[in-house]
């Protein structure tokens, strides 16, 4: 190392100019210090300026957790129609990364135990009428704003559908159907309790977060046969489709009625094979995608045995699931004692599953 500084024999002049220079490099060394921590102060101070930034446009304007990056997957089901139509129907990024809402059973069958204790629902009766205003009382409950639309029956009584939408992120609907009739002596715990109480927990799970889908949920009026002549059935499904606009059966990507799905060994997707069969490919092949074990059974009915009948010989692509068999259908015995909380618990996680599944290319495969 070259020792610095005076050395010694050096005149005095030399050792001033020694101690001059000395200075003036100490003065540089000085200024280079301070240059350098200014430096990275005004990068610290940068650096806080743009975190502080990004952090208030992802919390919002209140710190709330409401800003752009948030909003999509916590506004409102019911705001979200507006938003799709400015993006173009596109998905909504936000919604993928949050937690899917969970098929809660225990919510299903106590609204399952609520149309039991109202009893015997008659196609155009007063106790299916109690159903319908319980019904829309727990849809209001679920953040919908429920309709309730009448028609009339050949028997001169008034029956009724109560239908509640939930808005996606694009105009395509996907619809789910039950019915709130029950076939006297039975209080219908599992046809179609079962269906009711299922819907109305997903109208639960869809307040609480919208699908890609738009979903439309019905709870149809006087599916069961009125009289003996065998083609007085399903009227409510009927009068949906009929009532049913040209924008409406357009943007109608599918049907799935939910329908008696509280007993049974088999856990069954049915179609008359008459209509659109997308979507009980989709349906098969979500459920092995999900470990469940769903096997297709042709509906033998000529007319349909649940109200997927309609949408089906209407062009839409449509479908019924259930578990079968129930021996007690259709009898006094059909109540929420008999039903299996686990088969309804199967069916509706499945179903919510389905549509929270679904983005643009789904909606796109179910096109007729």
């Amino acid at each position: 190392m070259t020792k610095r500084g005076p050395q010694p024999g050096q005149s005095p002049e030399q050792r001033a100019q020694e101690l001059k220079r000395r200075h003036v490099e100490a003065r540089r060394r000085q200024t280079r210090r301070r240059r350098t921590w200014v430096a990275v102060g005004a990068t610290a101070i940068v650096l806080a300026v743009v975190a502080g930034v990004l952090t208030a446009r992802a919390l919002g304007p209140w710190g709330s957790g409401r800003g752009p990056a948030a909003s999509a997957a916590t506004r409102p089901a019911a705001s979200s129609s507006a938003a799709s139509a400015s993006a173009g129907e596109a998905a909504s990024p936000a919604t993928q990364s949050e937690p899917k809402p969970t098929f809660v059973v225990g919510r299903a069958l106590g609204d399952v135990r609520a149309l039991e204790d109202i009893g015997v629902r008659r196609a155009g009766g007063g106790a299916e009428k109690r159903g319908a205003a319980s019904i829309s009382r727990r849809l209001v409950a679920a953040g919908a704003k429920p309709e309730t639309r009448t028609f009339r029956l050949p028997n001169g009584k008034t029956s009724r559908n109560v239908v509640a939408r939930f808005p996606g992120s694009t105009r395509k609907t996907i619809i789910l159907g039950a019915h709130m009739d029950s076939k006297a002596p039975s209080p219908g715990a599992n046809d179609n309790g079962s269906g009711c109480g299922a819907l109305l927990e997903i109208a639960r799970c869809l307040g609480q977060r919208h699908a890609y889908p738009t979903v439309e949920l019905v709870f149809f009026g006087a599916e069961e046969m009125i009289d003996a002549d065998p083609d007085h059935h399903h009227f409510g499904s009927r009068y949906y489709v009929k009532d049913m606009s040209a924008g409406a059966r357009k943007n109608a990507a599918g049907m799935i009625s939910v329908d008696m799905i509280g007993y049974g060994p088999h856990f069954v997707v049915r179609t008359m094979g008459n209509g659109p069969q997308s979507l009980r490919r989709l349906l098969m092949r979500q459920a092995r995608e999900r470990g469940i074990h769903l096997s297709y059974l042709r509906d033998p009915g000529e007319s349909g045995w649940s109200d997927h009948e309609a949408f089906e010989l209407a062009g839409i692509p449509a479908a019924w699931i259930e578990w079968r068999d129930d021996p007690v259908y259709h009898t006094s015995a059909d109540t929420s004692g008999h039903l299996v909380a686990a088969k309804v618990r199967i069916a509706g996680q499945f179903v919510l599953g389905v549509l929270y599944g679904m983005d643009a290319a789904a909606l796109e495969r179910l096109a007729r």
